[in-house]
């Protein structure tokens, strides 16, 4: 057995742990930049938290941007990086979905280098910059999908080229993450079920791919076992402290288990989507393409699969991770498809260009490494939905 581990996050974890930002913030600096989204840590209140917070423990200026998109953009992340330079600005919290943590990280790095946001994302061929310096980043998940919170990875859109990427590096990772399950209970039931889809498909994708890290697999496995038993009970049950708990906390393993290991061709497939579609959430594209790769996928690592079967309740076998995953998707009511959605069928041959421009990295850790042909059926039958 070999595996390598490396996350250098301070996890503070905890129903009431918002109330620790200010004291752990401290000792960063004493001007801070909070990025968010437009509307709803203001809703749930969880902004002027923080604020407070940050405040009564010797914060001296504490700046808002409020400019979040839900797939979030390079322009965005390239805007609050000025306010950052121009303040003259410490550390940078973010606070709010993945699409705000992804941004804050973003702006720790573009902030603290040269260059604009797209000049650090991951082509296959590498990114055109590589950063050296970065800024204290606190990262507040106020969704339980992502973890974000917790591993190197940013996922920007850029709305001129129409494609979505990841900016990955060491410098990446926040400085510490607090997770208060509290604050995801104001979440309604459409985002939790998409944000835990979200984290399961991290989990599956990270367990099943080709890349070796046993620390990982058992991270995935447990978040699979979280989310199968708990998504429901928070979907049913919002006000549920202990399913917001245990979904909060599978998000976060899942996001440890993708750091380790990435993701594979589901995730690869719907970044193409949202790119060109940005109104469809990155759970709700997962959702659609989930059962169709599922079932390419499975025949090249039946082990894995026969223990997702296992894991969501199902017999051992590796198809029937197919119908675990179908299943599932219903039950939370995210059985949905690519038309659904508002996907043109005369846009597959564009997706399918740009899943081999801009994501065939992803294609030999892949369990079975596809063809252009295979993701353009694949990209049909998630059209079709089945």
């Amino acid at each position: 057995m070999n595996f390598e581990f490396y996350l250098p996050v301070e996890i503070v974890f905890g129903v009431s742990s918002l109330e620790r930002v200010g004291n752990i913030a401290k000792r960063f600096g004493y001007k801070a930049l909070i990025v968010t989204g437009r509307k709803s840590s203001k809703e749930n209140g969880s902004l002027y938290k923080v604020i407070e917070s940050l405040k009564k423990n010797g914060a001296e200026e504490v700046l808002v941007f409020d400019h979040i998109e839900p797939n979030p953009t390079d322009k965005s992340v390239n805007l609050a990086s000025e306010i950052v330079v121009r303040e003259k600005v410490d550390f940078i919290v973010g606070l709010g979905g993945g699409s705000s943590l992804d941004s804050a990280k973003a702006v720790s790095i573009v902030s603290s280098n040269e260059g604009y946001a797209w000049d650090y994302v991951n082509y296959p061929e590498g990114p055109r910059l590589i950063p050296f310096l970065n800024r204290p980043v606190i990262c507040i998940p106020t969704t339980a999908g992502t973890g974000s919170e917790v591993n190197r990875y940013s996922v920007l859109s850029n709305p001129i080229r129409k494609e979505k990427l990841v900016l990955s590096h060491s410098l990446n990772y926040p400085k510490v993450a607090i997770v208060d399950p509290s604050l995801t209970v104001s979440m309604d039931r459409r985002l939790t079920a998409i944000t835990g889809i979200d984290a399961l498909m991290h989990a599956l994708e990270s367990l099943t791919n080709r890349v070796e890290n046993a620390f990982a697999d058992e991270l995935a496995m447990r978040a699979i076992e979280l989310i199968k038993g708990w998504l429901p009970v928070a979907l049913e049950e919002p006000e549920n402290l202990t399913a917001r708990t245990y979904m909060s906390y599978a998000a976060m393993l899942a996001g440890i288990a993708i750091d380790k290991k990435r993701v594979a061709l589901i995730h690869g497939m719907e970044h193409p989507v949202s790119a060109h579609y940005p109104k469809v959430a990155h759970g709700e594209g997962l959702a659609a393409l989930g059962v169709a790769i599922t079932e390419f996928n499975y025949r090249g690592n039946p082990s894995k699969y026969s223990l997702f079967a296992r894991l969501m309740g199902y017999e051992e076998k590796p198809h029937m991770a197919v119908r675990a995953l179908e299943d599932f998707l219903d039950r939370v009511g995210l059985r949905v498809s690519l038309r659904d959605l508002g996907v043109e069928r005369e846009k597959i041959e564009r997706l399918t260009e740009d899943v081999y421009i801009l994501s065939r990295s992803l294609f030999p850790i892949n369990p079975v490494e596809p063809t252009m042909e295979d993701v353009y059926r694949l990209y049909e039958r998630a059209y079709e939905g089945y």
